[in-house]
Protein backbone atom coordinates (compact mmCIF):
# COMPACT_ATOMS: atom_id res chain seq x y z
CA UNK A 1 0.00 0.00 0.00
CA UNK A 2 1.35 3.41 -0.87
CA UNK A 3 2.07 6.17 1.58
CA UNK A 4 -1.23 7.79 0.59
CA UNK A 5 -3.09 5.06 2.45
CA UNK A 6 -1.18 5.47 5.70
CA UNK A 7 -2.28 9.02 6.23
CA UNK A 8 -2.99 10.98 9.37
CA UNK A 9 -2.51 14.68 9.81
CA UNK A 10 -2.24 16.63 13.06
CA UNK A 11 -3.08 20.24 13.02
CA UNK A 12 -2.85 22.26 16.16
CA UNK A 13 -4.57 25.61 15.55
CA UNK A 14 -3.55 28.77 17.34
CA UNK A 15 -5.58 30.17 20.22
CA UNK A 16 -6.55 33.79 19.59
CA UNK A 17 -8.46 36.31 21.67
CA UNK A 18 -11.19 38.12 19.76
CA UNK A 19 -9.12 41.30 19.72
CA UNK A 20 -6.30 39.46 17.95
CA UNK A 21 -8.25 37.59 15.28
CA UNK A 22 -8.01 40.22 12.57
CA UNK A 23 -4.31 40.80 13.22
CA UNK A 24 -3.49 37.11 13.12
CA UNK A 25 -5.56 36.27 10.04
CA UNK A 26 -2.66 36.75 7.62
CA UNK A 27 -0.49 34.47 9.74
CA UNK A 28 -3.28 31.89 9.91
CA UNK A 29 -3.59 31.80 6.13
CA UNK A 30 0.17 31.58 5.63
CA UNK A 31 0.58 28.81 8.21
CA UNK A 32 -2.38 26.83 6.85
CA UNK A 33 -1.21 27.08 3.25
CA UNK A 34 2.28 25.98 4.22
CA UNK A 35 0.85 23.13 6.32
CA UNK A 36 -0.93 21.47 3.43
CA UNK A 37 1.63 22.30 0.74
CA UNK A 38 4.55 21.06 2.84
CA UNK A 39 2.49 18.20 4.23
CA UNK A 40 2.05 16.67 0.78
CA UNK A 41 5.81 16.73 0.23
CA UNK A 42 6.59 15.31 3.66
CA UNK A 43 3.95 12.61 3.21
CA UNK A 44 5.51 11.58 -0.08
CA UNK A 45 8.95 11.42 1.52
CA UNK A 46 7.65 9.45 4.52
CA UNK A 47 6.82 6.44 2.29
CA UNK A 48 3.97 5.20 4.42
CA UNK A 49 5.50 5.89 7.82
CA UNK A 50 4.29 8.27 10.48
CA UNK A 51 5.04 11.94 10.13
CA UNK A 52 4.51 14.86 12.43
CA UNK A 53 5.59 18.48 12.04
CA UNK A 54 4.69 21.97 13.18
CA UNK A 55 3.88 24.40 10.36
CA UNK A 56 3.52 27.17 12.92
CA UNK A 57 7.01 26.62 14.33
CA UNK A 58 8.54 26.45 10.85
CA UNK A 59 6.80 29.60 9.61
CA UNK A 60 7.77 31.44 12.79
CA UNK A 61 11.44 30.59 12.32
CA UNK A 62 11.40 31.24 8.57
CA UNK A 63 9.52 34.49 9.19
CA UNK A 64 12.53 35.73 11.14
CA UNK A 65 14.76 34.77 8.22
CA UNK A 66 12.40 36.47 5.76
CA UNK A 67 12.55 39.66 7.84
CA UNK A 68 16.19 39.99 6.79
CA UNK A 69 15.79 38.88 3.16
CA UNK A 70 16.10 41.34 0.29
CA UNK A 71 15.80 41.36 -3.50
CA UNK A 72 15.07 38.12 -5.34
CA UNK A 73 15.56 36.09 -2.15
CA UNK A 74 12.66 37.92 -0.52
CA UNK A 75 10.55 37.61 -3.69
CA UNK A 76 11.02 33.83 -3.76
CA UNK A 77 9.91 33.53 -0.15
CA UNK A 78 6.91 35.78 -0.76
CA UNK A 79 5.85 33.79 -3.81
CA UNK A 80 6.38 30.36 -2.25
CA UNK A 81 4.76 31.10 1.11
CA UNK A 82 2.21 33.71 0.02
CA UNK A 83 3.44 36.32 2.50
CA UNK A 84 4.47 39.96 2.56
CA UNK A 85 6.04 42.19 5.19
CA UNK A 86 2.72 42.28 7.04
CA UNK A 87 3.33 38.71 8.15
CA UNK A 88 5.61 39.91 10.95
CA UNK A 89 2.88 41.91 12.72
CA UNK A 90 0.43 39.10 12.15
CA UNK A 91 2.71 36.39 13.53
CA UNK A 92 3.45 38.64 16.48
CA UNK A 93 -0.25 38.92 17.27
CA UNK A 94 -0.73 35.19 16.88
CA UNK A 95 2.19 34.38 19.17
CA UNK A 96 0.96 36.75 21.88
CA UNK A 97 -2.49 35.16 21.75
CA UNK A 98 -0.99 31.68 21.93
CA UNK A 99 1.06 32.56 24.97
CA UNK A 100 -2.11 33.83 26.66
CA UNK A 101 -4.10 30.69 25.95
CA UNK A 102 -2.85 28.62 28.85
CA UNK A 103 -2.34 25.61 26.55
CA UNK A 104 0.27 26.74 24.04
CA UNK A 105 3.59 28.49 24.55
CA UNK A 106 5.91 29.67 21.81
CA UNK A 107 9.37 31.22 22.02
CA UNK A 108 11.90 32.63 19.56
CA UNK A 109 15.61 33.31 19.91
CA UNK A 110 18.35 34.37 17.48
CA UNK A 111 21.94 33.38 18.23
CA UNK A 112 24.83 35.15 16.47
CA UNK A 113 28.58 34.66 16.44
CA UNK A 114 30.58 36.99 18.64
CA UNK A 115 31.23 40.29 16.93
CA UNK A 116 28.56 40.04 14.21
CA UNK A 117 26.53 43.23 14.23
CA UNK A 118 22.90 43.01 13.15
CA UNK A 119 20.99 45.92 11.62
CA UNK A 120 18.83 47.84 14.09
CA UNK A 121 15.74 47.68 11.88
CA UNK A 122 16.13 43.89 11.78
CA UNK A 123 16.56 43.51 15.55
CA UNK A 124 13.55 45.82 16.02
CA UNK A 125 11.39 43.37 14.03
CA UNK A 126 12.74 40.47 16.05
CA UNK A 127 12.00 42.23 19.32
CA UNK A 128 8.61 43.76 18.50
CA UNK A 129 7.03 41.01 16.38
CA UNK A 130 8.78 37.84 17.51
CA UNK A 131 9.62 38.74 21.11
CA UNK A 132 13.09 37.44 20.27
CA UNK A 133 16.28 38.33 22.03
CA UNK A 134 19.58 38.23 20.18
CA UNK A 135 22.42 36.52 22.01
CA UNK A 136 26.05 36.41 20.95
CA UNK A 137 27.97 33.13 21.24
CA UNK A 138 31.60 32.32 20.51
CA UNK A 139 30.60 29.74 17.90
CA UNK A 140 34.07 29.63 16.34
CA UNK A 141 36.17 28.95 19.42
CA UNK A 142 33.52 27.49 21.76
CA UNK A 143 31.51 25.56 19.21
CA UNK A 144 30.36 22.70 21.42
CA UNK A 145 29.45 25.02 24.30
CA UNK A 146 27.44 27.16 21.88
CA UNK A 147 25.61 24.14 20.48
CA UNK A 148 24.78 22.93 23.97
CA UNK A 149 23.46 26.35 25.06
CA UNK A 150 21.10 26.49 22.08
CA UNK A 151 19.94 22.93 22.72
CA UNK A 152 19.43 23.61 26.44
CA UNK A 153 17.23 26.62 25.60
CA UNK A 154 15.10 24.53 23.22
CA UNK A 155 14.80 21.75 25.78
CA UNK A 156 13.69 24.18 28.48
CA UNK A 157 11.08 25.82 26.23
CA UNK A 158 9.61 22.44 25.22
CA UNK A 159 9.56 20.94 28.73
CA UNK A 160 12.40 18.58 27.78
CA UNK A 161 10.41 17.04 24.93
CA UNK A 162 12.80 18.32 22.23
CA UNK A 163 16.42 17.56 23.03
CA UNK A 164 19.59 17.77 20.95
CA UNK A 165 17.94 19.80 18.18
CA UNK A 166 21.37 20.76 16.84
CA UNK A 167 23.30 17.51 16.59
CA UNK A 168 26.31 19.43 15.32
CA UNK A 169 27.36 23.03 14.82
CA UNK A 170 29.80 24.24 12.19
CA UNK A 171 32.44 26.57 13.72
CA UNK A 172 31.85 28.88 10.74
CA UNK A 173 28.16 29.35 11.59
CA UNK A 174 27.27 33.04 11.69
CA UNK A 175 23.74 32.83 13.11
CA UNK A 176 21.12 30.31 14.26
CA UNK A 177 17.43 31.27 14.18
CA UNK A 178 15.29 29.18 16.54
CA UNK A 179 11.64 28.70 17.45
CA UNK A 180 10.18 26.35 20.07
CA UNK A 181 6.50 25.59 20.64
CA UNK A 182 4.82 23.46 23.31
CA UNK A 183 1.19 22.33 23.71
CA UNK A 184 -0.49 20.40 26.49
CA UNK A 185 -4.22 20.05 27.17
CA UNK A 186 -6.52 17.58 28.87
CA UNK A 187 -9.52 16.17 27.05
CA UNK A 188 -12.83 17.75 28.02
CA UNK A 189 -14.10 14.17 28.17
CA UNK A 190 -11.30 11.94 29.37
CA UNK A 191 -11.18 8.31 28.31
CA UNK A 192 -11.40 5.68 31.03
CA UNK A 193 -8.15 3.74 31.14
CA UNK A 194 -10.07 0.57 31.99
CA UNK A 195 -11.90 0.90 28.65
CA UNK A 196 -8.67 0.86 26.63
CA UNK A 197 -8.18 -2.55 25.01
CA UNK A 198 -5.93 -4.01 22.31
CA UNK A 199 -7.47 -3.84 18.83
CA UNK A 200 -6.28 -4.59 15.33
CA UNK A 201 -5.29 -1.54 13.26
CA UNK A 202 -5.47 -2.06 9.48
CA UNK A 203 -2.26 -0.72 7.92
CA UNK A 204 -3.25 -1.83 4.43
CA UNK A 205 -2.45 -4.68 2.03
CA UNK A 206 -3.94 -7.17 4.48
CA UNK A 207 -1.52 -6.19 7.24
CA UNK A 208 -2.59 -5.49 10.82
CA UNK A 209 -0.88 -4.35 13.99
CA UNK A 210 -2.27 -4.50 17.51
CA UNK A 211 -2.61 -1.09 19.17
CA UNK A 212 -4.04 0.16 22.50
CA UNK A 213 -7.43 1.56 21.50
CA UNK A 214 -9.16 4.15 23.71
CA UNK A 215 -12.95 3.82 23.68
CA UNK A 216 -15.97 5.82 24.79
CA UNK A 217 -19.53 6.61 23.74
CA UNK A 218 -20.85 10.14 24.22
CA UNK A 219 -22.10 13.25 22.42
CA UNK A 220 -19.66 14.78 19.94
CA UNK A 221 -19.93 17.04 16.91
CA UNK A 222 -19.74 14.78 13.86
CA UNK A 223 -20.36 14.71 10.12
CA UNK A 224 -19.99 12.39 7.15
CA UNK A 225 -19.39 13.90 3.69
CA UNK A 226 -18.69 11.80 0.60
CA UNK A 227 -18.03 8.78 2.79
CA UNK A 228 -15.44 10.60 4.91
CA UNK A 229 -16.23 10.70 8.63
CA UNK A 230 -15.11 13.58 10.87
CA UNK A 231 -15.51 13.99 14.62
CA UNK A 232 -14.51 16.90 16.90
CA UNK A 233 -13.08 16.08 20.33
CA UNK A 234 -12.81 19.18 22.55
CA UNK A 235 -10.05 19.79 25.05
CA UNK A 236 -10.68 21.15 28.52
CA UNK A 237 -11.88 24.74 28.24
CA UNK A 238 -13.36 24.04 24.78
CA UNK A 239 -11.11 26.56 23.03
CA UNK A 240 -9.21 23.85 21.19
CA UNK A 241 -10.35 20.54 19.75
CA UNK A 242 -9.00 17.57 17.89
CA UNK A 243 -10.80 16.86 14.64
CA UNK A 244 -10.29 13.24 13.58
CA UNK A 245 -11.07 12.36 9.96
CA UNK A 246 -11.54 8.77 8.78
CA UNK A 247 -11.67 7.67 5.11
CA UNK A 248 -13.98 4.91 3.83
CA UNK A 249 -12.55 1.39 4.19
CA UNK A 250 -12.96 0.82 0.47
CA UNK A 251 -11.29 4.10 -0.49
CA UNK A 252 -8.41 5.05 1.83
CA UNK A 253 -7.06 7.38 -0.88
CA UNK A 254 -10.07 9.65 -0.31
CA UNK A 255 -7.85 11.74 1.98
CA UNK A 256 -5.26 12.31 -0.74
CA UNK A 257 -6.40 15.82 -1.61
CA UNK A 258 -7.31 17.10 1.83
CA UNK A 259 -6.75 20.83 2.23
CA UNK A 260 -7.67 23.71 4.55
CA UNK A 261 -10.97 24.32 2.76
CA UNK A 262 -12.03 20.71 3.37
CA UNK A 263 -11.21 21.03 7.06
CA UNK A 264 -13.47 24.09 7.25
CA UNK A 265 -16.19 22.24 5.33
CA UNK A 266 -16.13 19.39 7.81
CA UNK A 267 -16.23 21.74 10.77
CA UNK A 268 -19.17 23.69 9.32
CA UNK A 269 -21.14 20.52 8.57
CA UNK A 270 -20.80 18.99 12.03
CA UNK A 271 -23.82 18.45 14.28
CA UNK A 272 -24.08 16.70 17.63
CA UNK A 273 -24.26 12.90 17.40
CA UNK A 274 -24.18 10.07 19.91
CA UNK A 275 -20.77 8.73 18.85
CA UNK A 276 -19.28 5.29 19.49
CA UNK A 277 -15.65 6.40 19.42
CA UNK A 278 -12.41 4.46 19.08
CA UNK A 279 -9.12 6.37 19.08
CA UNK A 280 -5.66 4.79 19.40
CA UNK A 281 -3.07 5.87 21.93
CA UNK A 282 0.23 6.78 20.34
CA UNK A 283 3.51 8.60 20.69
CA UNK A 284 5.57 9.93 17.79
CA UNK A 285 8.94 11.67 17.62
CA UNK A 286 10.35 12.92 14.31
CA UNK A 287 13.29 14.89 12.96
CA UNK A 288 13.64 16.53 9.54
CA UNK A 289 15.89 18.75 7.47
CA UNK A 290 13.29 20.68 5.48
CA UNK A 291 15.64 22.32 2.99
CA UNK A 292 14.31 20.10 0.19
CA UNK A 293 10.72 20.97 1.16
CA UNK A 294 11.37 24.69 0.85
CA UNK A 295 13.23 24.15 -2.42
CA UNK A 296 10.27 22.16 -3.77
CA UNK A 297 7.99 25.05 -2.83
CA UNK A 298 10.22 27.49 -4.72
CA UNK A 299 12.55 28.87 -2.03
CA UNK A 300 15.95 28.18 -3.62
CA UNK A 301 18.14 31.29 -3.54
CA UNK A 302 18.04 31.41 0.27
CA UNK A 303 20.23 28.27 0.41
CA UNK A 304 22.80 29.37 -2.19
CA UNK A 305 25.69 31.80 -2.40
CA UNK A 306 23.33 34.10 -4.30
CA UNK A 307 21.16 34.53 -1.19
CA UNK A 308 20.46 38.11 -0.14
CA UNK A 309 19.98 38.46 3.59
CA UNK A 310 21.50 41.92 3.67
CA UNK A 311 18.58 43.08 5.78
CA UNK A 312 20.14 41.20 8.70
CA UNK A 313 23.68 42.55 8.63
CA UNK A 314 26.10 44.44 6.42
CA UNK A 315 29.11 42.72 7.98
CA UNK A 316 29.00 39.54 5.87
CA UNK A 317 26.84 37.90 3.19
CA UNK A 318 24.71 35.12 4.68
CA UNK A 319 22.83 32.09 3.38
CA UNK A 320 20.57 29.53 5.06
CA UNK A 321 22.24 26.18 5.65
CA UNK A 322 19.10 24.10 6.13
CA UNK A 323 15.90 24.09 8.16
CA UNK A 324 16.17 21.62 11.05
CA UNK A 325 12.87 20.56 12.59
CA UNK A 326 12.21 18.16 15.48
CA UNK A 327 8.85 17.18 16.94
CA UNK A 328 7.09 15.15 19.65
CA UNK A 329 3.45 14.17 20.26
CA UNK A 330 1.76 11.88 22.76
CA UNK A 331 -1.97 11.08 22.85
CA UNK A 332 -3.43 9.12 25.77
CA UNK A 333 -6.62 8.80 27.84
CA UNK A 334 -6.11 12.07 29.70
CA UNK A 335 -4.46 14.55 27.35
CA UNK A 336 -2.53 15.46 24.24
CA UNK A 337 1.01 16.78 24.61
CA UNK A 338 3.00 18.09 21.65
CA UNK A 339 6.21 20.01 21.10
CA UNK A 340 8.29 21.17 18.17
CA UNK A 341 11.41 23.19 17.52
CA UNK A 342 12.93 24.67 14.38
CA UNK A 343 16.47 25.90 13.75
CA UNK A 344 17.81 27.70 10.68
CA UNK A 345 21.62 27.90 10.72
CA UNK A 346 22.92 30.87 8.72
CA UNK A 347 26.32 30.48 7.10
CA UNK A 348 28.68 32.69 5.13
CA UNK A 349 27.46 32.79 1.52
CA UNK A 350 28.23 34.70 -0.95
CA UNK A 351 -27.27 25.28 16.21
CA UNK A 352 -27.75 21.62 17.43
CA UNK A 353 -30.70 19.22 16.64
CA UNK A 354 -32.98 18.11 19.48
CA UNK A 355 -32.66 14.44 18.51
CA UNK A 356 -29.11 13.24 18.27
CA UNK A 357 -28.40 10.70 15.52
CA UNK A 358 -26.10 7.79 16.24
CA UNK A 359 -22.69 7.43 14.62
CA UNK A 360 -19.82 4.95 14.73
CA UNK A 361 -16.25 6.26 14.49
CA UNK A 362 -13.70 3.47 14.88
CA UNK A 363 -10.22 4.70 14.01
CA UNK A 364 -8.91 1.20 13.37
CA UNK A 365 -7.22 2.12 10.09
CA UNK A 366 -5.17 5.13 8.89
CA UNK A 367 -7.06 8.31 9.64
CA UNK A 368 -6.61 12.05 9.69
CA UNK A 369 -6.86 14.16 12.80
CA UNK A 370 -6.61 17.83 13.61
CA UNK A 371 -6.27 19.83 16.81
CA UNK A 372 -8.11 23.09 16.19
CA UNK A 373 -8.95 26.34 17.86
CA UNK A 374 -12.65 26.91 17.44
CA UNK A 375 -12.14 30.61 16.68
CA UNK A 376 -9.16 30.94 14.31
CA UNK A 377 -7.76 28.31 11.97
CA UNK A 378 -3.95 28.72 12.05
CA UNK A 379 -2.10 25.42 11.78
CA UNK A 380 0.43 24.78 14.53
CA UNK A 381 1.12 21.06 14.19
CA UNK A 382 0.60 18.68 11.30
CA UNK A 383 1.40 15.00 11.49
CA UNK A 384 0.94 11.49 10.15
CA UNK A 385 0.25 8.42 12.30
CA UNK A 386 0.05 5.04 10.57
CA UNK A 387 1.71 2.70 13.10
CA UNK A 388 4.16 1.92 10.31
CA UNK A 389 7.65 3.28 10.87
Amino acid sequence: MTHKIFMAVIILVAVMALSGCALASEASVAVNDFAFNAGKIIMTNSDGGNFFFSPYSIISAFGMAYAGAKGDTAKEIESALGVNQGIHDSLGGLTRDLDGSGYVSSANRVWVKSGLKLRKDYTDILRLNYDSRVKQLDMKHKTEESRQEINDWVSMKTHDRIQNLLQSLDPETRMVITNAVYFSAEWANKFRKSATTPEKFDTGEGNYVEVPMMKQRRDYRYCELDGIKAVMLPYKGHRLSMVAVLPPKENPDALKYVDAAMLEQWRDAMTVHDVDLWLPKFRTEKRYDLKSVFEALGVRLAFTNEADFSGMTSDEPLKADGVIHQTFIQVDEERTEAAAATAIPMMLGSAMPMKKPFAVFHADRPFMYFIVDNESGAVLFMGYQSFKD
